[in-house]
């Protein structure tokens, strides 16, 4: 599972039109194009915090694969 291309929705600072990101562009301060206004918005990982769920559910999903393979 590529946990980086799950989405999540927010609101336009400006227009308050709901806008889609991929966890990746989140991660990466992506700047994406309001589609209800069209003005700029740079996405902020503010603290990392995304940065750190993202590996905090990848370690999850390898520590689950391990458990499967050694039979627990």
């Amino acid at each position: 599972m590529d946990i980086e291309k799950a989405t999540v929705n927010f609101n336009c600072p400006d227009c308050e039109f709901i806008n889609t990101a991929t966890l990746s562009e989140v991660v990466n301060g992506a700047s994406l194009i309001c589609i209800g206004c069209l003005k700029t918005i740079q996405l902020v990982d503010s603290g990392g915090d995304t940065k750190r769920g993202v590996n905090e559910v990848k370690q999850a999903f390898n520590d689950l694969g391990k458990a499967f393979r050694r039979g627990h």
